[in-house]
């Protein structure tokens, strides 16, 4: 994990952002000449140093992390008879009941 600290706020830059209009900003990997992380926003190219980012576009809202792609793994190939046995999911024929009552 690489973080920053700004205004007293940890950023963790491996993690990506979007801000309060929902533009996505992700780090380059990058600094500026006085140490600031550069972000990319969705749709341009330029690099913009993370302060100037926080104080134009903030707040900041920190990115879900991306699954692993061994619980993607798990949950794609997961057994939905078992799953439905064990009480995890819900049947397609009790969600058709269930939902045809609450529509009467």
């Amino acid at each position: 994990m690489t973080t920053y600290l700004h205004d007293g706020i940890e950023f963790d830059l491996d993690g990506g952002f979007v801000d309060v209009i929902g533009i996505e900003w992700t780090w380059t990997g990058r600094y500026s000449d006085v140490g600031e992380p550069l972000l990319v926003g969705l749709g341009d190219p330029v690099p913009v140093p993370l302060p100037t980012v926080y104080r134009d576009h903030g707040p900041l809202i920190p990115l879900p992390k991306r699954p692993s792609s061994r619980l993607v793994r798990d949950v794609v190939s997961a057994d939905f008879t078992a799953s439905v046995r064990d009480g995890h999911t819900e049947s397609y024929e009790d969600y058709a009941l269930r939902t045809a009552r609450a529509s009467q």
